[in-house]
């Protein structure tokens, strides 16, 4: 197996303990892992006789910066980390077996942090160097990188492992309350022409408001989010929906449209269309009895709606596939020459790469009752009987290469169903007897992710949003998340399907997301449920009549390529722009989000340290338990504020992660651009009015900034000035917020006692 696949697969040979990682939140149905004495002992974070945290033991903090230690042997790991929180996660995973150093000193600010020579050297030395990422060192870090010419593939970029917050999206003109979106589902009856609608704003649901005269086999967004396009063979035809939520474009800004949903009156009737593919810029639908290619522009679909006239080309009658590559090109299927002669030849026997005029740029055989396929721009990936075939288009020169099945497997090991996303290298790939794969074609490797048995295997997969996640349904009903990069399970959950689940194609659970949000189809139940997409907690749920079971969303998509701004510059009081870039990288003040955190680090250290495997992994579990009851105490103590008293300022803007997991709100930050530059006269005056306007009880300042603008805020409004949270690193080793919990447990409990 190839070392890039042995790090994917790191946490999956313990996959007892890693399901007990990924329960996201004390409120799952999973019950929550056995518990060893000395980490049951700190679930419940202990108080004094005043209500407060008592303060953190410092038996395992260890030194937060110096040198990496002299005495360590030669078996223990090197790990440097940027930030000092970074550090003492390190330390609970790895413990004796890690010798760790954090770059950042106490009480400093990770924004203007310089690094200097020792640094290099520090870094240059390590095996591994675990970074916050998300912008947070991006003033530093990649010199610092460069000089001393660390690996870059021993640099973890923790960022990548959660789900970070938009800093655009929390100011967006155009978002609607917490939670929701601005979109509709359309959901395709599995026995009718019916496809109903659910209205994601209002949370309404009208039954039957499409019909498109027989049932359609599948329905998908496009990946701007106006349309959807929906296949029905037994009519013939194909339907495009304008989904009514879009954003319009006005000169220098967007406005928010919301009109009717529609059918578009475009004639697409074929010989059988069965396939169909949605791509970044293209759409295609293959017609089985002509062979005929349509393809679908989505950028001249949205200018010209019913007038737009979609291309074609023709490769002849087969059960055939289309897929859109990048440059327009488009990777099809070859028919086997019998066909249609011998009925029995209807399966394509391999695949060819096409240029937006049908012309046959290269062409490769070998793939026997080719069925399925997934692209992820560059590269097109084909199932077949004994393996996947794959091509490549880049830059003029062309490929392919046929991975063959895992040594051991069944002599009828067949693939039917791949997916693939840009910026992936791997694919995934289903057989209904064989089970789920990972398929990484450069490396001409496949490993098997999740087999197949007679009680239990894999029935449906998709991407959430944004590609960062895959999404498996099993056949008893579970749903099971993978970080799609690293392929780590992140969470399940089951019990929220009708069982018995169907499992046959026009009935069982379908799958659409949306940013934040995972929709599945209960045709059994006649339900439509919403997910939340960090743990799978089912969000609300919708009866929709008839049998529900193709489903796809359509709207408005934050951050979308085709319109970066999403309306006008969003304007708040004191929160113009910010010095992070697009994402906030506090994620750390989410206790949740940590323990996605956490597991990554542990992953890494097993992938270094594979004798050490099981104890990292063992110590990252009983963390998770400390985290998640970290994260129970926060709910209890938050409790005790009434809501309207959940008001937030700060010096800077660092809190909106504990602010969206536990309901409060930001009303602004002194320092609302960056940390190293203050605050206009206009800005502190629009803030000093928010804040009255808001009646924010207090203005909390923090050790790693200057809090001398805060307290004049203060003085300004006659809200409380309330020193000293730690928001950007560690405080001194054994003070009260020496460890990452010990700083949680002080921030907290500052908060509430300055708010109730």
């Amino acid at each position: 197996m190839s070392t890039k696949l042995l790090k994917r697969f790191a946490f999956m040979v313990f996959p007892v303990i890693f399901l007990a990682l990924t329960g996201c939140s004390n409120d799952a149905a999973t019950p929550a892992p056995a518990v060893p004495p000395a980490a049951a002992a700190v679930v419940a974070p202990s108080t004094d006789s005043s209500g407060a945290p008592a303060k953190e033991s410092t038996a395992t903090t260890g030194a937060p910066t110096g040198v990496l230690d002299p005495t360590a042997t030669s078996q223990t790991i090197g790990v440097v980390t940027t930030s000092n929180i970074v550090a003492d996660w390190a330390r609970e995973v790895g413990q004796e077996r890690v010798d760790v150093l954090s770059l950042l000193p106490p009480n400093a600010d990770p924004h203007t942090y310089q690094p200097g020579a020792k640094d290099i050297a520090r870094v240059s030395d390590a095996n591994l160097v675990v970074a916050v990422g998300l912008s947070l060192e991006a003033s530093w870090l990649d010199d610092l990188l460069q000089n001393a010419a660390q690996d870059p593939h021993d640099i973890v970029d923790l960022g990548e492992r959660v789900d970070p917050i938009d800093f655009m999206e929390i100011f967006e003109e155009h978002a609607t309350e917490e939670g929701e979106l601005n979109g509709r589902l359309i959901i395709g009856d599995g026995e009718t022409g019916a496809a109903s609608l659910i209205d994601l704003h209002e949370g309404e649901v009208s039954q039957d408001f499409f019909d498109f005269g027989h049932r359609a086999g599948r329905i998908y967004a496009t990946k701007n989010g106006r349309f959807a396009i929906a296949v029905s063979s037994d009519s013939n035809t194909a339907h495009i929906l304008d989904g009514g939520i879009f954003l319009e474009e006005h000169g220098d800004h967007h406005d928010l449209v919301e009109a009717q949903a529609q059918l578009l009156g475009m004639d697409l009737t074929g010989d059988r269309p069965v396939h169909l593919y949605v791509g970044k810029e293209w759409a295609t639908i293959f017609y089985d009895g002509s062979g005929d290619v349509v393809l679908i522009n989505a950028h001249e679909l949205e200018e010209r709606g019913a007038d737009y006239v979609p291309q074609r080309f023709n490769v002849g009658p087969q059960h055939g596939a289309a897929v859109p590559l990048e440059d327009d090109l488009f990777a099809t299927s070859i028919k086997d020459p019998n066909y249609p002669a011998d009925p029995d030849a209807r399966s394509p026997i391999g695949a060819e790469i096409r240029d937006l005029q049908g012309n046959v740029l290269h062409s490769a055989e070998g793939c026997p009752r080719l069925h399925g396929d997934a692209t992820n721009g560059h590269m097109a990936v084909f199932g077949c009987a004994g393996g996947v075939l794959a091509l490549e288009a880049h830059d003029g020169e062309y490929g392919d290469i046929f991975v063959a099945a895992p040594e051991g497997s069944p002599e009828d090991f067949r693939l039917t169903s791949v997916w693939g996303y840009p910026g992936l290298d791997h694919f995934f790939a289903l057989g209904s007897a064989v089970g789920l794969y990972v398929v990484e074609p450069e490396e001409g490797e496949m490993v098997q992710l999740i087999p197949a048995t007679e009680d239990l295997r894999p029935i449906q997969v998709a991407f959430s949003h944004g590609g960062e996640s895959l999404l498996v349904v099993m056949s008893d009903g579970e749903l099971r998340m993978y970080e799609a990069h690293d392929v780590e399970l992140l969470a399940s959950n089951s019990g929220f399907l009708t069982t018995p689940v169907e499992t046959g194609f026009w009935a069982r659970p379908h799958l659409a997301s949306a940013p934040g949000a995972v929709f599945i189809t209960d045709s059994v139940g006649g339900k439509v449920l919403q997910l939340d997409d960090h743990d799978l907690e089912v969000v609300t749920a919708w009866e929709v009549a008839g049998v529900p079971t193709k489903i796809a969303f359509v709207g408005v998509l934050p951050q979308s390529e085709e319109h970066p701004e999403h309306g006008q510059e969003p304007q708040r009081a004191g929160h113009e722009a910010h010095d992070h870039g697009m994402l906030d990288p506090h994620f750390w003040f989410d206790p949740l989000r940590v323990k996605q955190a956490v597991n990554a680090v542990a992953g890494h250290l097993a992938e270094l340290d594979p004798d050490g495997a099981d104890f990292y992994l063992d110590n990252a579990a009983a963390y998770n338990v400390e985290l998640d009851g970290l994260h129970s105490w926060i709910q209890a103590e938050v409790g005790k504020l009434p809501e309207e008293r959940r008001l937030l300022v700060t010096s800077h803007d660092s809190l909106q992660y504990f602010a969206l997991r536990y309901d409060f709100e930001v009303v602004g930050a002194v320092m609302p651009t960056s940390t190293e530059v203050e605050p206009t006269a206009q800005e502190l005056a629009r803030l000093i009015e928010t804040i009255k306007h808001e009646n924010a009880p207090a203005v909390f300042g923090e050790k790693s900034h200057s809090q001398r603008l805060a307290k004049r805020i203060a003085e300004e409004t006659g809200a409380k000035f309330i020193g000293g949270l730690y928001t950007g690193s560690l405080g001194e080793p054994g003070g009260d917020a020496g460890t990452y919990i010990g700083l949680m447990r002080y921030n907290v409990a500052t908060i509430v006692e300055a708010l109730r």
